[in-house]
């Protein structure tokens, strides 16, 4: 008997520097992720990964008018990978594997879904 299909879920990694990195990890952590992409690619995964700039400005609406600081209010949250999986444990094996956690780097694991309502049939 055939397993049944199982449809594809969508994940993010999250990624926080926990601390500096060195200029040497710096050289060994290149080429250990490119392996890793290569890994995770031989399993069907494609990687949508996204580096994040300098935060321009924080906002929040503590007590009506809404208010701005400069900086954000992570500075460790540096980079996000979205990607798909067929499950949850694939998605968390793609994030046990990621070679950052090496170097001072914490890997969130979270399912996403997009926020729009679903369009009704007509």
């Amino acid at each position: 008997m055939r397993e049944p299909l199982r449809i594809p879920q969508h994940y993010a990694l999250i990624f926080h520097a926990t601390r500096p990195i060195t200029p040497e990890e710096l050289q060994r952590r290149g080429p250990e992720i490119q392996a890793w992409v290569k890994t995770v690619n031989g399993k069907g995964i494609t990687l949508d990964p996204r580096a994040f700039g300098e935060t321009l400005a924080t906002f929040a609406q503590p007590q009506g008018d809404p208010v701005s600081r400069n900086g954000s209010s992570d500075p460790s949250l540096v980079n996000i990978v979205f990607f798909d999986a067929p499950g949850k444990d694939e998605a968390l094996d793609v994030a046990r594997i990621h070679p950052g956690l090496r170097y001072g780097v914490t890997v969130e694991v979270r399912e996403w879904s997009t926020p729009r309502a679903p369009v009704s049939a007509q």
